[in-house]
């Protein structure tokens, strides 16, 4: 086999991989009539262990300060046969007069993580559960974020994500899906928006991440779709926070003419949302995935994926190799942002690292984009030898002008540059 076909074996396994999200196949969903009420449910957040399901509720008499007052948390429990308590606002500390909402819980089920409603200072905030008891909420303090700026929050159960619904100075529509991460001293960083396959001109609300971090929920009505606002789900690639599949509706099991959103999923496969598909007020719903979990499949895609690797190798005799998708601006040579920083990690890669030889994967969909593509090329070339990288190893490859091949689904509606460094 040659080494073009290994190239193409792995771009088809991508293929497999952000076909996954397309797969994805719920039962038809139903109101969870005991947690739902004539006033507004929002928000559902499941917790790690699949037992409790935290969610705001506005508008209702039996919140602190009444029903005029902001969103209140409430809580229901599951029982061994999967019946779902009678909920309760009587949380304590969480509540108050303001909007309350939970935004994540530790995977340990004993932290978690809510709006700040509880000091001036400007962040999220959480509540520890000491001695069975939850304790008054601290602030987690974040140097960017102002308070009454940002609207919607998801925090990863391992607390090293935190995704972020806001309309901010760059956002191109009326609020955008951004990412904040922790460096290596465990500051969060300024956030970073998720780019342009996710963010539209509309609106972009209610992230939610898969525990593996690949699988990206959320709301938008910028994407077309069934009604007010739908539910999609995109695949992150490359391991990076500013490259994602298309966005994928979840279907009409899910969506409907009205407003759908905030979707969290447990580890039983079983998915919860908020909707208003029956006029009036939001309730909740829950819908099962079928066939295989959401775990079950990003394992397996990702099983395909370090095979491919691993015959990539094989074929070239390999010990190891590095990928780096450099992403262009449409219809431009001119690298996006992101992408300058992954050339800059790449060159201080290769000043410590003896490498053999540099493959310049270019992805090209219509004939009339090869222009642009070489232009790319030349740019990328140039970039490499200004920063001291040799020329004779640098060495091109294409899977450009395959428009019902793997150059067409290989990054959906992107295309780029895949850089390949064996050493």
């Amino acid at each position: 086999m040659s080494i073009c076909k290994g190239l193409f074996l792995l771009g088809a396994i991508f293929i497999s991989h952000s076909l996954f999200s397309q797969k994805l196949e719920f039962v038809d969903a139903q109101p969870i009539e005991i947690l739902n009420s004539e006033a507004e449910e929002l928000s559902p957040m499941v917790s790690p262990n699949g037992n409790m399901l935290f969610f705001a509720r506005a508008f209702h008499p039996d919140n602190t300060g009444g029903d005029l007052a902001g969103m209140d948390i409430w809580v229901s429990k599951r029982d061994s046969s999967g019946t779902w308590s009678e909920p309760t606002n009587n949380l304590g500390f969480w509540n108050n007069s303001e909007n309350n909402a939970i935004i994540g819980v530790r995977k340990d089920n004993k932290v978690v993580y809510l709006l700040n409603s509880y000091t001036s200072g400007d962040g999220i905030s959480f509540s520890k559960k000491i001695d069975g008891k939850w304790i008054k909420p601290e602030l987690l303090p974040l140097k960017w974020m102002k308070r009454h700026n940002f609207n919607g929050f998801y925090m990863s159960p391992d607390f090293d994500v935190l995704l972020i619904s806001a309309n901010r100075s760059n956002s191109v529509g009326e609020e955008d899906l951004y990412v904040s991460l922790k460096d290596s001293l465990g500051r969060w960083q300024e956030p970073t928006s998720l780019g342009a396959t996710i963010n539209t001109e509309g609106f972009e609300i209610s992230p939610y991440l898969s525990a593996d971090k690949k699988s990206l929920f959320f709301a938008s009505n910028g994407h077309g779709g069934y009604g007010d606002a739908d539910i999609f789900v995109s695949q992150r690639l490359y391991d990076n926070w500013t490259v994602w599949s298309k966005p994928v509706n979840l279907g009409e099991k899910i969506n409907s003419t009205g407003f759908d959103a905030y979707f969290c999923i447990s580890t039983d496969s079983i998915a919860y949302f908020s909707s208003n598909k029956e006029g009036g007020m939001a309730d909740l719903y829950s819908t099962k995935l079928k066939g295989l979990k959401i775990g079950d499949s990003e394992k397996y895609a990702q099983k395909l994926i370090e095979e491919a690797r691993q015959i990539l190798k094989e074929l070239r005799g390999e010990k190891n190799h590095r990928e780096y998708f450099i992403e262009f601006y449409p219809e431009s040579d001119a690298f996006i942002d992101a992408s300058k920083i992954k050339l800059n990690d790449l060159v201080k890669f290769l000043n410590y690292q003896a490498y053999n030889e540099l493959i310049l994967l270019s992805v090209a969909f219509e004939p009339e984009d090869l222009g642009i593509h070489d232009k790319r090329i030349d740019n990328l070339r140039e970039y490499l030898k200004i920063s001291g990288i040799s020329e004779n190893k640098i060495k091109v490859e294409t899977l450009g002008n395959m428009r019902r091949g793997v150059g067409e689904k290989l990054f959906e509606d992107k295309d780029g540059i895949v850089i390949i460094v064996s050493y």
